[in-house]
């Protein structure tokens, strides 16, 4: 009996470990737009390249939002198949968060377009912070946006206004956001060939993990 309770952990865990990597496989196959740009034009260009970039970005708003689906259903125990999780996910108000990612590279685009204005060409520095600050709110917002849209029925402006919300008012959760990301890629830095298998799931699985309690409270009001 003991041995059937061991065998049975063995393989809830083999396949929670297949689970992580199909929805980060999935992932990956999503995004090829931004990994066609890497590998063709390359890291090295990406200022030069900055619309085209961005532009390669886009898909991965629905591609996050899918991850963190899954993942959040995961961490429920309400997990079907990795496949029918992430595209539900993926393809539930797929043209909104197609919506949404492009408004935020636009945001992206624009604030990075009056850094180098400011500080390069007209050199008005309090400006230039001004857009630094808009600029990484932008960018540091990205895990509540998408954890957001994955799930609750929201327009995407209520999704930005409380996203936006969070970023500020739950500073210790957007300091966990960013170590979640701190992580994924300092695993990436020590072992490249395995994290790059799960990276994606690894991320949407912390993401998801550590924001339980400031989800429970958006939905008790």
């Amino acid at each position: 009996m003991e041995e059937l309770f061991h065998i049975e952990k063995v393989l809830g865990f083999c396949e929670r470990v297949c689970y992580f990597f199909l929805v980060n496989l999935l992932f990956v196959i999503s995004n090829i737009p931004i990994l066609l740009f890497l590998l063709f034009v390359g890291a090295s260009q990406i200022r030069e390249c900055l619309p085209l970039f961005l532009l390669c970005l886009v898909p991965m708003a629905p591609a996050l939002s899918a991850v963190m689906y899954a993942m959040n259903r995961l961490i429920h125990g309400t997990e079907r198949t990795a496949f029918k999780d992430y595209r539900r996910g993926y393809g539930s108000d797929f043209l909104q968060k197609i919506s949404l990612g492009m408004g935020q590279m636009f945001v992206v685009f624009i604030c990075w377009t009056n850094i180098e204005f400011f500080s390069i060409q007209v050199k008005i520095f309090p400006l230039v912070l001004v857009f630094i600050v808009l600029f990484a709110a932008a960018v540091l917002v990205t895990p509540n946006l998408y954890m957001l849209a994955s799930r609750y029925e929201m327009k995407n402006m209520q999704i930005v206004r409380t996203g936006t919300a969070l970023l500020f008012a739950k500073p210790v959760a957007a300091l966990g956001n960013i170590a979640a990301l701190a992580i994924v890629l300092v695993a990436f830095e020590l072992s490249a060939g395995t994290t790059v298998l799960f990276m994606g799931s690894v991320y949407g699985f912390l993401i998801m993990f550590m924001n339980q309690n400031v989800m429970q409270k958006i939905e008790n009001k």
